[in-house]
């Protein structure tokens, strides 16, 4: 595998690292800025408390990935496995090495609705 080089690395594409992403782009469109996040998903969980109350339905939460991230960003669809901030270099499973000059960090969390008793 080859080592990429991007300005400004994002992991996480939920809502915080697409809206920092946008936000970039929008200031600046030459921007090189790729976000690395595995998921085919996205969930918009702070309709989740609604979901909880029964007045929203969880599947309304969902929106496929790839028609979120935003124009002029490269995803990543892959996990990050190291963090190195003293070389500006993380290290994904499928990618490699991939190394920037900016870092910004917004993973989220991790979702296991089947570990919710019913």
């Amino acid at each position: 595998m080859q080592a990429t080089h991007h300005q400004i690395v994002v992991i996480g594409a939920g809502t915080a690292g697409i809206t920092v992403a946008a936000r970039l782009l929008r200031e600046n469109k030459k921007l090189d800025v790729a976000i690395i996040d595995p998921a085919d998903k996205h969930y918009y969980q702070p309709a989740w408390t609604l979901v909880g109350g029964g007045t929203f339905k969880y599947k309304s939460t969902e929106r496929d990935m790839k028609g979120l991230i935003p124009g002029g960003a490269k995803w990543i669809q892959d996990f990050v496995d190291e963090i190195d901030p003293d070389t500006n270099r993380i290290v994904t499973r499928e990618s490699g090495e991939i190394t920037y000059d900016y870092l910004v960090a917004c993973p989220g969390i991790q979702i296991d609705l089947d570990g919710i008793e019913a």
